[in-house]
């Protein structure tokens, strides 16, 4: 259930995300195909986990925030719980348009912070960030001789333990539409920041991007 409130700082956001983007590159979500196993959707088998991706082992990991991210956590009064800025990456003194860190979620015990140990549920869930709701599908470009396909596919990889079923069909088709959401948010960040960081600043960003001389410079 998605609980979140879109107040001031996403309806700013949302603004110039369609002011300062064209629609090139945007993933639609009629074009995804959703890739199966056996001919089964696969879904994650949550109450058989045991490497819970809420709980961070080692050093450095953390849930990764994007500005929409930021943006609803702040307008439903959770902006104390974001750590951490935007920064650069630098080259022989440049600074580069690619994004070398991110905001991420407040810790608790290297856990997030809206973990929860006794339950191992999460106490936000209804206002958890695009990465843990479009967990744990991915979103895949493939090129074939006529065209590119898109496909949704469970990670590869992962620990996750799945089940292959239909009967949550409604279930995965939301996972991968958060997928794709999350897709076409990350491509707005990459646009975004490097090039329209001083907007982003006036519009109550300041906290969470580098300082302007960190920035990368406009053409």
């Amino acid at each position: 259930m998605d609980t979140r409130i879109h107040g001031r700082l996403t309806k700013k956001l949302n603004r110039l995300t369609r002011t300062a983007l064209s629609t090139n590159g945007v993933v639609d979500p009629a074009t995804v195909r959703i890739k199966k196993s056996r001919g089964s959707f696969q879904m994650p088998d949550c109450s058989s986990c045991r490497d819970r991706c809420c709980v961070h082992k080692k050093r450095g990991e953390g849930i990764l925030l994007s500005l929409r991210d930021i943006a609803a956590l702040t307008d439903n009064g959770l902006g104390e719980f974001i750590v951490g800025r935007y920064t650069f990456k630098k080259k022989h003194g440049t600074v580069l348009p690619e994004i070398d860190n991110m905001p991420r979620l407040r810790k608790k015990n290297g856990n997030c912070i809206f973990y929860e140990e006794t339950s191992g549920l999460c106490t936000q869930y209804g206002l958890r960030p695009i990465i843990c709701r479009r967990f744990p599908y991915e979103i895949e470009f493939k090129p074939t001789k006529s065209r590119e396909v898109t496909i949704a596919r469970f990670i590869p990889g992962l620990p996750c333990p799945k089940i292959a079923t239909d009967e949550q069909e409604a279930s995965v088709r939301q996972m991968v539409a958060d997928a794709i959401e999350d897709e076409n948010i990350s491509s707005q960040d990459d646009q975004l920041l490097p090039t329209h960081h001083e907007e982003l600043r006036t519009l109550g960003f300041a906290p969470y991007l580098p300082d302007p001389e960190d920035c990368p410079s406009k053409a």
